[in-house]
């Protein structure tokens, strides 16, 4: 019996990622590089932004004066996984720090109804 080659190989997470869109700054060795946070989990997180240094490199990431502690686990071009040293409620964390906090609605739409002539202020 031939097993299917392009089968899904099971998912090795035990914990769900939370998608986001937070900035950062990523430290290491001295070094720092702006990237965005792009998914998170208790656990660890997904960056991306630039070329990252290989695994196993300790980094500090920097959110809003907020510091965590982590290890590069992957790397690949301008993504990189981090393994987080303590534990972080995902949820919690992007909606406090993301661009557009999730489960927030943009402030309603204003109308302009009334325009001052030029030079009066």
């Amino acid at each position: 019996m031939m097993l299917n080659a392009l089968a899904r190989t099971p998912e090795r997470r035990h914990q769900p990622r939370e998608a986001a869109n937070v900035p950062c700054t990523v430290n290491w060795s001295g070094l720092y590089e702006f990237a965005t946070i792009k998914n998170m989990s208790i656990y660890g997180a997904q960056l991306e932004g630039f070329v990252f240094p290989r695994a196993g490199t300790p980094v500090t990431i920097v959110v809003n004066q907020v510091e965590l502690c982590a290890s590069i686990i992957w790397a690949d071009g301008e993504k990189c996984g981090v393994l987080l040293e303590h534990d972080v409620d995902p949820a919690a964390f992007i909606r406090e720090h993301s661009i557009r906090p999730l489960g927030h609605d943009l402030p309603p739409a204003c109308t302009i109804t009334h325009l001052l002539p030029r030079g009066v202020c």
